[in-house]
């Protein structure tokens, strides 16, 4: 039935009554046949063809479509797309399958789809993100960020649990400059050795305003003191001066003392601290300035 509708589009003098019998083509058991025409020489009968594919849901032809989001003519790709989008409109996951595709084509598709679409299949986007591959997972991880920057925050924690996200996760909670996010660094910091050097770059990508004070004061607590000392000397000369504007309150001072004794202080910030000494003299008797007296 294809074949002989086809040859109807084929010749000029019956073109448009066979382009209204594809039209009106109900069911259709050959689907290879449908493969086979999307391949065709002539630029119609792809386009016509490929239009039928969507109308009449055939998902058999899914991974042709998506090859032809390459195809030379611009109506025919334009198809293409609606045509896919018909045949995945209660499934979308071969449209995340096909994010790890090598072809540009393919993946653009598929990201503006989802990037567009984010909201309506959520549920879908997000059970995909935690079970697919390194590529898959973080080609969504990227879309969701782009798309929800400070809403995806609970999203980006929970990605920060996952091997194949965790890395990107930790930069886009920095990147959003996340609260929630520091205290989370903390604990990855404890438990994950191997995420340290990225979460110390984490840090140092955020506003210091934000997060050094955050950090200081969690050096309070008894259990996690020693972690935080590590974070705030690897985090090196931008955390000194927060460091000095706290040295004088007693349930931080000789937690902090310990940091600065073990970072380097530069000639401006040495002179705050100079100051700061001056201030509040009981500090005197526990900061000796000549050993961090910059040289």
């Amino acid at each position: 039935m294809l074949d002989t509708i086809v040859e109807t589009i084929r010749d000029k003098n019956t073109r448009w009554e066979g382009l209204v019998q594809l039209k009106e083509l109900e069911t259709s058991d050959d689907i290879e046949r449908f493969i086979h025409y999307c391949e065709d020489s002539f630029w119609l009968i792809r386009w016509a063809v490929i239009e039928k594919i969507g109308d009449l849901k055939l998902t058999g032809c899914l991974d042709t479509l998506f090859e032809k989001l390459a195809d030379n003519d611009n109506h025919v790709r334009k198809n293409t797309q609606k045509a896919i989008i018909k045949c995945t409109k209660d499934n979308i996951k071969p449209i995340i399958n096909n994010l790890e595709s090598s072809n540009q084509y393919i993946t653009l598709f598929c990201r503006t789809f989802l990037a567009k679409h984010l909201d309506k299949y959520q549920d879908t986007i997000q059970e995909s993100l935690f079970l697919n591959s390194w590529i898959i997972s973080n080609q969504l991880l990227h879309i969701i960020f782009l798309e929800k920057k400070e809403k995806a925050e609970n999203i980006l924690i929970k990605a920060t649990k996952i091997k194949n996200t965790e890395k990107h996760a930790i930069m886009m909670l920095a990147l959003i400059q996340s609260k929630k996010g520091i205290s989370h660094f903390i604990s990855l910091f404890r438990t994950k050795p191997a995420l340290k050097r990225h979460i110390i770059q984490a840090i140092l990508t955020m506003d210091p305003s934000l997060v050094y004070p955050i950090l200081i004061d969690y050096i309070n607590q008894p259990k996690i003191k020693k972690t935080i000392q590590e974070i705030i000397i690897k985090c090196g000369k931008p955390i000194v001066p927060y460091i000095i504007q706290s040295l004088h309150k007693k349930p931080f001072t000789e937690e902090l003392i310990y940091c600065l004794n073990k970072t380097t202080i530069t000639v401006p910030v040495y002179t705050l601290l100079e100051k700061k000494v001056s201030k509040y003299p009981i500090l005197a008797k526990k900061i000796n300035l000549i050993n961090l007296k910059p040289k």
